[in-house]
């Protein structure tokens, strides 16, 4: 048992008692958190970047999927060169990478690398090249003048 003649500050085995109020503060580690995920996320990119020299390396190197996810992320095998480039390079088009590199950001949740348009460009591209029915301008189904 304890001794009663002592202090209860002086126990080596006094319990410590949370703070139950910072369990509600939402800004409660919250820089750590961030360093946390800022430093998780550039270990993902590392990996992804190498993965893409890796593949590129070993035979993939003329994939347009490699290709557009190389654009998405901004590798630097993208550097000065454009999708247009790339694309004749491969034999298809620049709408085809592209579309490659949309559809991984729209599937990872990863925001457009510098060479890409942004979000709310592609929207407005998107606005601006569709008809009142949603549908492409000039795809043959809906000539121009109909």
């Amino acid at each position: 048992m304890h001794d009663l003649t002592r202090d209860a500050a002086e126990y080596d085995e006094a319990s410590y008692t949370p703070d139950f109020y910072s369990f509600d503060d939402p800004t409660a580690g919250h820089e750590y958190r961030m360093t946390s995920y800022r430093e998780a996320s550039e270990k993902l990119m590392v990996v992804l970047n190498k993965t893409i020299s890796f593949l590129a390396e070993h035979g993939y190197s003329r994939s347009k999927t490699l290709w557009g996810v190389a654009f998405a992320l901004g590798h630097p095998l993208t550097a000065g060169m454009s999708m247009l480039e790339a694309g004749r390079e491969l034999g298809c088009t620049k709408q085809a990478i592209s579309k490659i590199a949309m559809h991984f950001l729209d599937t990872t949740g990863l925001p457009p690398s510098t060479s890409l348009k942004s979000e709310e460009a592609r929207n407005t591209y998107r606005k601006t090249n569709t008809n009142k029915y949603g549908h492409k301008r000039n795809n043959g189904t809906y000539p121009a003048g109909h």
